[in-house]
C-alpha cells in the first residue's frame, strides 16, 4: 500500500462519560449523581472529575480580571436538560501567579466539580445524552497552554411518565 495513509481512530469511554477532544493534560470523566433514573422535572447533579498530569494545574472557576483563563462549564443546547444553578467545584490552591501578577486559584492532581441541571419536561424517556462543555486552561513551570474545550456527553435515565 505505498503512497495511501491508514488512519485508525481509537476511543475510550471512561466512566460514563466519553471526551471528543482529549487533552494530553488533564483526563475529565462525568457522571449524573445519583444512579437512580430521573423523572422529567426533576433536578439532578452532574458529578465531573478531572485527573491533572503531573507538573501541571487547571486555573479554577474563579479568577480575578485580567488573569488566566478561569474554568467554565456550560451545558450546550440540547433537549434533556438546562443548567439550575453555578457550577461549584473542590476547595482550589490559592498563590500568587508571576505570569499574571496576582493571585490565582487551581487545581492540581485530581479535582471534582458539580453541575446542578434540570432535566426539561419534554426530555425523552430512557438513556439520554446531556452535552458538557468544559473550558480551562493549564499551565506547568515552563509553559502555558492555550484555553482549550472539551465537550463531554453524559448519560441519565429519564423514566417514563406513568
Amino acid at each position: 500500500m505505498a503512497g495511501r495513509w491508514i488512519y485508525v481512530a481509537s476511543f475510550c469511554v471512561c466512566g460514563a462519560v466519553s471526551a471528543q477532544t482529549p487533552d494530553p493534560t488533564v483526563e475529565w470523566t462525568a457522571a449524573v449523581a445519583s444512579t437512580a433514573p430521573a423523572k422529567r422535572g426533576a433536578k439532578a447533579t452532574l458529578e465531573l472529575s478531572a485527573e491533572v498530569q503531573e507538573g501541571w494545574h487547571v486555573y479554577a472557576l474563579v479568577q480575578e480580571p485580567g488573569g488566566p483563563t478561569p474554568l467554565r462549564v456550560t451545558l450546550e443546547t440540547n433537549p434533556v436538560a438546562e443548567l439550575a444553578g453555578k457550577p461549584s467545584g473542590s476547595e482550589p490552591e490559592k498563590t500568587h501567579d508571576p505570569r499574571f501578577n496576582l493571585d490565582t486559584q487551581f487545581y492540581t492532581h485530581s479535582f471534582a466539580l458539580r453541575v446542578p441541571v434540570q432535566l426539561k419536561q419534554q426530555a425523552g424517556a430512557g438513556t439520554q445524552q446531556i452535552p458538557v462543555s468544559v473550558r480551562f486552561q493549564t499551565c506547568s513551570e515552563r509553559e502555558c497552554q492555550p484555553p482549550k474545550t472539551v465537550r463531554l456527553s453524559v448519560p441519565v435515565d429519564v423514566v417514563p411518565d406513568a
